[in-house]
């Protein structure tokens, strides 16, 4: 696969909110909803579906945003050839991110939507998405397939894309390895609680994860620090 580390980065970016999105549907199913019949969610017949769930609570401007970020990850995954190793998942999370963005640019009002110059990235799946109704429309199997394969690619893109932290980075990770306390931590290393929890949400970012146990638990796995002995 000829990708450059930027290139990894902004798929890893997309398929973790893809993880995020199946892990709540899944929730919901556990928790009673559905389950759906739906076991086809990979094209834009089904995705047209969802996306009239997204519209009852999502604003006009983010299925716009999501729709162009999510049709550019799409083209740029299959604009490479993946590696035979994660070949399956990589062209289904491509095929499932260019339907999503069809389904909502069908929609007459997300495609008159103007996107400003400055939008901003898409950093998570809000919670207000009703993912009880979406979990009426989807098989579990379904999901499941969906999770996987997100997280299959963004273990890829984690092994091949990230550099070593620098120094800062990877003491305010070793701190938080070892216990410390978000306010600790910022006075210790000399920033104010705002500046650290800007490193930390770059960081998560950069990482593909969504909380400090995740980043923490990543940042180990590499090798990068250290947990004491005397922590569980």
């Amino acid at each position: 696969m000829d990708m450059g580390d930027d290139q990894l980065k902004v798929v890893l970016r997309h398929v973790v909110l893809v993880e995020q999105y199946a892990i709540r549907i899944a929730e919901a199913h556990e928790l009673g909803c559905g389950p759906g019949e739906h076991t086809d969610i990979w094209g834009v017949e089904f995705q047209r579906k969802a996306q009239k769930v997204w519209k009852e609570t999502l604003p006009t401007l983010f299925q716009r945003q999501v729709a162009d970020s999510y049709g550019r990850c799409a083209w740029l995954m299959g604009s490479v050839s993946p590696d035979e190793s994660i070949a399956g998942d990589w062209e289904d999370t491509a095929k499932y991110l260019g339907a999503v963005a069809a389904a909502i640019n069908e929609d007459p009002d997300c495609a008159e939507q103007e996107m400003p110059s400055d939008s901003p990235g898409i950093a998570q799946m809000p919670e207000a998405i009703h993912y009880e109704r979406l979990a009426e429309l989807m098989h579990p199997d379904a999901v499941e397939e969906l999770r996987a394969a997100a997280a299959a690619v963004a273990r890829f893109c984690r092994f091949n894309s990230l550099s070593a932290p620098n120094e800062m980075q990877l003491a305010c990770l070793q701190g938080l390895a070892n216990g410390e306390k978000h306010a600790d931590l910022a006075k210790r290393l000399g920033y104010s609680n705002r500046h650290l929890q800007r490193i930390l949400a770059d960081l998560w970012r950069e990482f593909g994860v969504a909380s400090t146990i995740e980043g923490v638990s990543h940042a180990v796995a590499q090798g990068w620090i250290t947990v004491p002995k005397n922590t569980p």
